[in-house]
């Protein structure tokens, strides 16, 4: 510190927190003693800035009154003498404390002093060790260069002879590569067969699978028929006896052949349950659990592009057909039908999925919409087949309507599929659940 300057603010760092410390204690006595409003900010801190101690140094001084509190509840022991005599400010302190300073800036130039020295000293016995290493290595460098030169001429000899070996040993890993490269050509083949082979199995495993889940269904459906038979031929039969005990005959049965039925002219939507609503999602799973051979015909573009519109094409068509074959394994007395626009590049991909799906895939012929493809399948059924046409087309709607079908809207199947739709009025978009 020169003669001329007060003491630095580091150097009153301790007195400065002593003193924020002071009107912190004094808002906890009683009664409390309120710090200089310019303090208060700082009476929370628990670190401090050398701008927050500059402002604190100007308080401080600025209020003899606070200053000489600070005196009072704080020793010089805590505060240190230049911080102390800042505090108190007896009659010559500001001397005292240029002297202070003084001496310990002669202090820290001591110290700077031999520690240079000290780390010069140092500095010269590792160059002297460095030096005396770098001979030693040098005189051992010479004595094995001169080894070296002896190997080296042993080496040239020995790595004649390897060069034939080598030579030999080149033209015997040339014929090695050859064979191991024909060997991957060979297990490459086979693991593509092995692969296509195991694609095969899993997908006859499936059909297999869905084939036996149908037969279980079907023997169970025929059992449950010919119980409900045998019921009602043991009730017939009960009927005949007590008739006959009480003197009736049945009436002799006309032995003319009955005549045939009219041909259907047009096919008739099929029945919904009393109260059942059109439209609906009770309506839609009636008509594929309940209704026989049953034939649902889906118009696919105009379900996933207001559904999976934020995927790929190709992804919306895969992901259409893995909920309908969820469906198929569900209500299995169901024909599935997905029609799509135009042709696509997967077509065969996506034609082998929806056959090991159990779902029928069509792509319309060009200059064909959809659309038309889908009524020209509705006239494609015979009459008695009932069919559902799942559209949110006008048009197809009205068209497959003048032809006997029963119409589900797409958000409808969707809701069976599993699928919350989130605005069915709007209809973009739905949320799995």
């Amino acid at each position: 510190m020169k003669a001329q300057d007060n003491p630095t603010t580091d150097e009153l760092r301790d007195v400065l927190i002593a003193a924020v410390a002071v009107a912190r204690d004094g808002k906890e006595e009683k009664p409390p003693v309120d710090p200089p409003t310019r303090l208060k900010q700082f009476l929370t801190f628990k670190k401090f800035s050398e701008r927050a101690l500059t402002q604190v140094r100007a308080v401080v001084e600025s209020d003899d009154e606070f200053r000489e509190r600070v005196a009072d509840g704080t020793e010089e022991g805590d505060v240190g003498r230049i911080g102390w005599l800042w505090l108190t400010r007896p009659e010559g302190w500001e001397e005292e404390c240029q002297e202070l300073a003084a001496a310990a800036e002669q202090e820290s130039e001591q110290a700077a002093d031999a520690q240079s020295t000290h780390a010069l000293e140092q500095k010269l016995e590792r160059a002297e060790a460095a030096q005396k290493k770098v001979e030693r290595q040098r005189e051992k460098a010479e004595r094995d260069r001169d080894a070296a030169r002896t190997e080296a001429a042993q080496a040239r000899t020995e790595a004649r002879q390897a060069a034939e070996e080598a030579k030999d040993l080149a033209d015997q890993l040339g014929k090695m590569r050859a064979e191991r490269d024909e060997a991957n050509k060979t297990l490459e083949r086979t693991q593509r067969t092995g692969a296509r082979t195991e694609a095969k199995l899993k997908s006859a495993q499936t059909q297999i699978d869905r084939l036996k889940k149908d037969l279980r269904s079907a023997r169970e459906q025929h059992r449950a028929e010919v119980d409900t038979l045998e019921e009602r031929l043991a009730v017939a039969e009960d009927e005949v006896a007590q008739a006959r005990a009480a003197g009736f005959e049945p009436p002799v049965e006309d032995e003319s052949e009955p005549e045939p039925p009219p041909p259907l002219t047009h096919r008739t939507p099929a029945a919904l349950p009393p109260g059942t609503l059109k439209d609906t999602v009770e309506a839609a799973e009636h008509l594929l659990r309940h209704v026989h051979d049953v034939a649902v015909l889906v118009d696919g573009y105009n379900v996933t592009f207001k559904s999976w519109q934020e995927m790929p094409v190709r992804e919306q068509r895969v992901r259409l057909l893995q909920k309908l074959e969820e469906l198929s394994s569900r209500y299995s007395g169901a024909e599935f039908v997905v029609v799509f626009d135009g042709t696509a590049t997967d077509y065969d991909y996506i034609a082998t999925t929806a056959r090991s799906l159990g779902v029928t895939v069509r792509f319309s012929k060009p200059g064909v919409t959809a659309d038309d493809n889908i009524i020209e399948l509705c006239d494609s059924y015979p009459l008695w087949r009932p069919l559902v046409v799942v559209s949110e087309d006008n048009e197809v709607r009205e068209r497959a309507r003048d032809r006997g079908a029963n119409l589900v809207r797409p958000y409808k199947l969707l809701e069976i599929m599993g699928l919350e739709v989130v605005d069915p009025q709007g209809w973009p978009g739905f949320e799995g659940r």
